[in-house]
């Protein structure tokens, strides 16, 4: 497949990135959008499906071994690695590759986990208006962005939809009130990937390199809710012997710890 200039741009479009600097290259977060191009085809298969009434994205890894440029051909391929069950819950590793035919430029693994039956029954929360949201903090235009300095983020209903769209990743949880409910949560949430995406783009802020991450650890700890502000900081670690920068990066909804990451930025 090929790297659309349009899809790269419906994508950051979605993200609220830096339409100004993703033109040449795609930004690191696309990551995202590129797993979902092979993991629909394992979650739709018919030994699996029956088992995806709840899908939760619990974590996620991405190294980076080079920018991906626009127009560039690359090729996604993705496998199963491991499956552990707890109960009924299972746990499934998924790993994924983008590659060109000079080599790997991303390589992700991704946990999900999938059961036939909620393990809890879930509450109720009443969706907010299709296109509230909250307002949110700038963060673009400079190379040398604080991450120490927390700013706000969250989306609105049709920005879930936005996003489902660019990023290819159609769980319904993300924007049907009942499926989210029968999957045990108590509405909507956020893609986690979607939160993920403003990690990465307010990491990758901090440089102008069009390969501005070297890799990033994710976990998803607590949901995020349509129109629900959550605050995004970050806080640097000591240079690593290759001249990278580490940062731990939290994004926060009240005294909700909603997602961690480890993001290592090239310099």
């Amino acid at each position: 497949m090929q790297v659309s200039s349009a899809k790269v741009a419906e994508y950051v479009a979605a993200t609220k990135g830096d339409c100004e600097r993703w033109i040449d290259h795609a930004p690191p977060s696309y990551a995202g959008a590129l797993l979902f191009v092979v993991a629909p085809e394992f979650l739709s298969r018919d030994d699996v499906v029956e088992y995806t009434r709840v899908l939760i994205h619990a974590d996620q890894k991405f190294t980076w071994r080079g920018p991906v440029p626009v127009g560039a051909q690359i090729e996604v391929a993705g496998q199963i690695t491991r499956v552990r069950s707890r109960g009924s819950i299972s746990f499934v590793t998924f790993e994924a590759t983008v590659a060109t035919a000079e080599g790997a430029l991303i390589e992700s693994t991704s946990t999900f986990l999938l059961g036939a039956e909620p393990a809890a029954e879930p509450g109720n929360r009443s969706e907010p208006p299709v296109g509230t949201g909250p307002a949110w903090d700038p963060s673009w235009g400079s190379t040398s962005s604080d991450t120490s300095t927390p700013v706000t983020r969250g989306a609105s209903r049709i920005d879930l939809v936005r996003y489902a769209a660019a990023s290819g990743d159609f769980n319904p949880i993300h924007f049907d009130h009942d499926a989210a409910r029968r999957a045990g949560v108590d509405g909507i949430v956020v893609h986690g990937l979607l939160m993920t995406a403003w990690m990465l783009d307010y990491a990758a802020a901090t440089t102008d390199r069009p390969d501005p991450l070297v890799a990033a650890k994710i976990r998803y700890r607590d949901p995020l809710y349509p129109a629900e502000a959550a605050l995004l900081s970050g806080s640097l670690r000591e240079p690593t012997a290759e001249g990278a920068t580490e940062v731990d990066m939290e994004l926060v909804a009240g005294k909700r710890r909603l997602v961690t990451a480890q993001v290592t930025v090239r310099r």
